[in-house]
């Protein structure tokens, strides 16, 4: 059960095989000068950005540290033990 008979094999094969061939022709076909990668303003974008993500995380969590008290520990005994 399960098994395909020689002609089957055949058919499949032939059905790859111009399925392959059909590919390779629209990737041959198809141009590759058109392709615009973006150029220097795409990397200026990027770079514009990056850099206002990193102020916007920087300057929120300035606005963070204001608001919430937060009280380092004075020493390592003092951050292990529980508070009361």
């Amino acid at each position: 059960m399960g098994r395909l008979t020689s002609a089957e094999r055949r058919r499949i094969f032939l059905t790859q095989e111009r399925t392959r061939q059909t590919m390779l022709a629209r990737m041959s076909v198809a141009p590759t000068a058109d392709i615009d990668h973006g150029g220097p303003s795409r990397h200026r974008l990027r770079r514009l950005l990056r850099t206002v993500l990193i102020l916007a995380l920087f300057t929120g969590g300035l606005a963070f540290y204001e608001f919430v008290e937060f009280h380092p520990p004075a020493s390592l005994m003092e951050a292990f033990l529980q508070r009361r």
